[in-house]
């Protein structure tokens, strides 16, 4: 499997804490059955008050972390594969802090993660993935269940889907199909073939692990191996080889 979503790279952001908690996650990670994962911290421009040292400062802990975890797997996981990227919260200029590598897309692809506040109006992602597709880049929208405006209207997700945003789920959030209007989202999703990766959104060991298998087995259970594979191999894997999506 391939995780694409994952904060497990150490003293960065709210994920690993340290370098034993990020060795930990990797192990847990591999156990499951995991062997391509891209860390994915937070790029937050918010956080750094428009400070370029600040955010030159981040990168270059991001790079000498990264080297650490590469150093680490090639070691103990030699079939493992490690990649680098953000997940990037959105910003007016977004396309800016990508092109100057500010902020990372996926595995130096063309695809790039983004995620948005919870509440933000279906019309202002529309309008932002768009944009972004218009500069050449394809977004993946993280976490795709946390949206107010998406869960109340699936059929925006279709929207977003058809102009070629690839539609991210959190694995966690599968394994909680039974529960609530989230789930009732996710399941309309599923049923209607718009859901195109999960992810593991992992933070630490316990809480939010990196963990795939219990909902691969589920998804394939309820609609299928071959749409399993496609959200936990296929696509990844398209989008590392950086494939547009057909």
């Amino acid at each position: 499997m391939t995780d694409l979503h994952c904060h497990a790279l150490f003293d960065i952001d709210d994920g690993a804490t340290d370098f034993y908690a990020m060795a930990k996650m990797l192990s847990i990670a591999y156990d499951d059955g995991i062997r391509d994962i891209c860390f994915t911290p937070h790029f937050k421009q918010y956080v750094f008050e428009n400070d370029d040292d600040d955010i030159l400062s981040y990168s270059q802990k991001i790079a000498t972390n990264f080297k650490l975890a590469l150093e680490y797997a090639s070691e103990h996981y030699p079939d493992m594969n490690l990649y680098l990227g953000n997940e990037i919260m959105f910003h007016h200029d977004i396309v800016s802090s990508i092109s100057s590598k500010q902020c990372l897309p996926i595995a130096d692809t063309s695809y790039v993660l983004i995620e948005f506040k919870p509440s933000t109006p279906f019309f202002e992602m529309r309008s932002a993935l768009s944009n972004l597709l218009r500069k050449g880049f394809f977004p993946v929208l993280a976490h795709v269940e946390r949206y107010c405006d998406l869960v109340s209207d699936f059929s925006k997700v279709r929207e977003l889907s058809e102009l070629g945003v690839l539609i991210q789920v959190n694995a966690s959030s599968i394994l909680k199909f039974k529960f609530g209007k989230s789930a009732r989202f996710i399941k309309k999703l599923f049923k209607n073939s718009l859901v195109d990766l999960i992810a593991t959104d992992a933070h630490d060991t316990e809480h939010y692990a990196p963990l795939m298998s219990g909902a691969v087995a589920i998804i394939s259970r309820k609609y299928g191996e071959q749409i399993a594979k496609k959200v936990s191999c296929t696509t990844p894997k398209m989008i590392l080889s950086n494939q547009k999506k057909h």
